[in-house]
């Protein structure tokens, strides 16, 4: 067994502390409980999916046709990539230029991986088995790993094409490039630098002071590293990543009047050198969104034991319920910015992700009452898109609280907020997934064909205005569409989520089921039928 290189203070104390439970770190809740085999049982019984899909004949040949559809579009992308950037991070497609932005691995390549395979896209997917099988994580291009990217990027992209495939060269390529991040976890508390340079052995932060961190960038490793932990029976990988709860919990004390002030709120950033917040009001968007999601998808993947998961994210819950879920000027709920000392009427794409997300969590649990929460965030997040004249959303937008003034805002704002009930701050679109991804999850979730519909009306929207000779576009402002201007940027994420939660409204339902898979923040499915019983 690999030996972690936590700091030794806490290296000892971790390793008592399990070794006097013999249990896997996490399984024990907030108040010290450990769930029972018939509370375990009682969750596995509650069914994610639909059960009452349309099976007419005229419907199934019309999704076999938006499939396809979906699937060359895909392949117009890949085949791009291919022929001017096969085996780099991304490609430019305005220039058909190879773009280098995460170390030069292959990000492209290896985020599409389980996409290709769920597509049926062998000879494609054989090529790029290939292609990966060379990769050398000890070398880069001279610039420092984001860890967190680096994980739900590469590691992640590996972990689910070897449990698609069975291929063991993405199991053990997922594994030396663990091991090297694992490095990046040796700091004074465990909780991971930003940035690691694997060739120097250094650490830092994006930007700021060096020991800087956020919420989603230390809380995100957790459904990759359990898996991992699983697959090579090796528990380092998994006490790495519960290790930053251990930290935050221990460091941070909800108290009226500091920077966290609300439990389970949890602010933005935090040094990785004491565990303790700094800044950042609490929000479900970028720095904070993954943080939150994987509290409640590594319970489910660990099949319901984990309990401090759980019970994080209940608490979680309740105060983003009470905080951040705010009525607009249009009635509309939205997800705002702020905790107990008020809010900033300001939201993201980003956050567009939760309502999937909760409407996951709420089948797990058997939660209606939060389904209906859920729903009523979906139809927020779908009108930035539906709204628009492109039926494409923007970046960021602003809302009027409800019983608010607008005296504050600016003229063009309150015209947009009359006009679309939102304004816009900043209108361009880079292909991102979110309200898509959330509209999927409605769709396997209710069975209702409406929300396959929804994702049909916005893929023709991306043809229309995104299409180009290397794949897709962004756009410069979604009210123009592409007469406004193109955006020269194809993250690897187009291939790992957009194209797959696309793809996934019109395939069979029982393809990468929900009541089988849960997918990772970057969109790649790991297996739910894993057993799990406390050890590795």
């Amino acid at each position: 067994m690999k030996c972690l290189l936590l700091p030794m203070l806490f290296l000892g104390q971790l390793t008592a502390h399990c070794a006097a439970r013999h249990i896997a770190n996490g399984m024990e809740g907030l108040e010290g409980h450990i769930p029972r085999q018939r509370e375990v049982a009682r969750f596995m019984q509650h069914q994610v999916q639909a059960s009452n899909f349309t099976t007419s004949e005229s419907l199934q040949r019309l999704r076999a046709h938006r499939a396809e559809d979906v699937r060359k579009g895909f392949q117009h992308a890949w085949r791009a990539y291919k022929k001017y950037a096969f085996g780099a991070d991304e490609i430019n497609p305005l220039t058909l230029e190879p773009v280098t932005t995460r170390n030069g691995w292959g990000a492209t390549l290896v985020d599409a991986l389980d996409t290709i395979y769920i597509m049926g896209l062998h000879d494609e997917f054989s090529e790029a088995a290939d292609k990966v099988s060379q990769i050398n994580f000890d070398k880069n291009d001279g610039e420092p790993s984001k860890v967190f990217e680096t994980n739900i990027r590469y590691i992640g992209g590996l972990i689910s094409a070897y449990e698609l495939s069975g291929n063991r060269m993405f199991l053990k390529q997922a594994t030396a490039l663990a091991d090297i991040m694992l490095e990046a976890f040796d700091t004074k508390t465990g909780i991971p630098w930003q940035m690691w340079d694997v060739q120097t052995g250094t650490g830092s932060s994006e930007t700021g002071p060096p020991t800087l961190n956020n919420l989603a960038e230390v809380g995100s490793y957790q459904l990759e590293f359990f898996r991992l932990s699983q697959l090579t029976h090796d528990p380092t990988y998994h006490n790495a990543a519960q290790r930053v709860y251990d930290v935050i919990l221990d460091r941070n004390e909800p108290r009226k009047g500091t920077v966290y002030s609300v439990p389970g709120l949890y602010p933005v950033f935090l040094d990785i050198n004491t565990g303790k917040f700094i800044n950042g009001k609490p929000n479900l968007g970028g720095g904070s969104d993954s943080f939150y999601e994987y509290l409640i998808k590594t319970w489910a993947l660990s099949g319901f034991r984990l309990q401090r998961n759980l019970d994080m994210w209940l608490e979680s819950l309740h105060s983003i319920k009470k905080y951040i879920f705010t009525r607009g000027s249009d009635r509309r709920l939205y997800m705002a910015v702020g905790d107990d000392d008020g809010l900033d009427s300001i939201s993201d794409t980003f956050t567009c992700f939760f309502p999937g997300t909760l409407a996951l969590a709420s089948r797990l649990l058997n939660d209606t009452e939060t389904l209906n929460t859920a729903h009523e965030l979906l139809m927020s997040s779908y009108n930035t898109f539906s709204r628009m004249p492109t039926h494409i959303g923007p970046e960021n937008f602003g809302f009027l609280p409800a019983g608010d003034d607008d005296s504050d805002l600016l003229e063009s704002q309150r015209s947009e907020i009359k006009k679309y009930g939102f304004y816009l701050d900043h209108p361009y679109y880079l292909m991102r997934p979110e309200v898509i991804e959330s509209i999927f999850y409605f769709y396997r979730i209710t069975g209702e064909e409406r929300y396959a519909d929804w994702i049909w009306e916005i893929w023709q929207s991306i043809k229309a205005n995104c299409a180009v000779d290397g794949g897709f576009a962004g756009l410069r402002d979604v009210r123009l569409g592409r007469r406004g201007g193109l955006v020269g940027k194809q993250e690897s994420f187009v291939f790992s989520e957009t194209f797959k939660y696309i793809y996934l409204a019109f395939a069979s339902p029982d393809v990468i089921s929900l009541d089988d898979y849960v997918f990772s923040t970057e969109g790649h499915p790991f297996k739910r039928s894993i057993p799990f019983n406390g050890t590795f």
